[in-house]
């Protein structure tokens, strides 16, 4: 926590300025809300505790439910055996606090099918949220890396896969890392230019998407071979040129519900 902290503090000037989006919403993934409640809107808990302290700080809480659905086995992602009752009983916990607004929705999980579960229990999760929580109740938000969406790939060697962005989702992102210092049009080529391939045709009214920015520094500035990377001075003049650019994309199209920054 202490790391992602100093990441935070490092990637502020970077990101602090696109709080300001009229209509969207802006929150860190990892952060200390009680660093970051002044400029954010919402906030993503990993507990009930959490939501709680982010609410007496003024930030409703999307709340992470991966450990109520998913375990984990070799080279596969899988769900419970029992997820439907420990779905059942988080959601009776939930419940109170979603009715008076310390809740707002809901995280399913981060780069799930990149990290092996079959994208058909992805939307069984997704559906299963929905049907306890109908729209306009709850957000349901989902994170995945670029592979499942783009090349139907994961990390444990697999191919193929069919993967689809589940209709009960409300908002849908993916995070493309930029690590190699300032490049002018980044944004708009390789981020932009993804979701308008791979994002935009596949969701549906009334879903949106999220836009997950780096907001980080680091000390490792070369890649394995010795090949320079970058340094902390300048992975802040990247961050800043490409906040600018994620802050007028969203600000400009309504499809995107929001910026949540990644900076661990």
């Amino acid at each position: 926590r202490a790391r992602a902290l100093l990441f935070l503090l490092a990637g502020l000037a970077c990101l602090a300025h696109v709080a300001a989006l009229p209509g969207k919403f802006f929150g860190y993934y990892s952060a200390d809300p009680a660093a970051t409640a002044a400029y954010s809107n919402i906030y993503q808990a990993g507990s009930l505790g959490d939501a709680l302290a982010a609410h007496a700080l003024g930030l409703p809480s999307l709340l992470l439910v991966f450990d109520a659905f998913f375990t984990s086995v070799p080279q596969r992602m899988i769900l419970w055996p029992d997820w439907q009752q420990r779905w059942e009983a988080l959601a009776r916990q939930v419940d109170p606090f979603l009715h008076n607004g310390t809740i707002a929705g809901f995280n399913l999980g981060d780069e799930l099918v990149w990290n092996c579960l079959a994208p058909s229990n992805l939307t069984i999760v997704a559906n299963a949220v929905r049907a306890r929580y109908p729209r306009d109740t709850a957000i349901v938000w989902y994170n995945e890396a670029s592979g499942p969406v783009s090349s139907g790939v994961d990390s444990c060697g697999h191919t193929g896969l069919p993967f689809s962005i589940p209709q009960a989702l409300d908002w849908f992102s993916t995070d493309i890392y930029h690590m190699d210092g300032l490049v002018t049009g980044w944004v708009d080529r390789w981020v932009r230019g993804f979701y308008e391939q791979y994002i935009f045709p596949r969701i549906t009214p009334p879903q949106r998407v999220i836009l997950v920015p780096g907001s980080f520094g680091s000390n490792v500035n070369h890649f394995p071979n010795g090949t320079y990377v970058c340094n902390r001075t300048c992975y802040d003049v990247m961050c800043a040129h490409d906040a600018d650019d994620f802050a007028a994309w969203a600000l400009n199209d309504q499809r995107v519900a929001g910026i949540f920054p990644w900076n661990w």
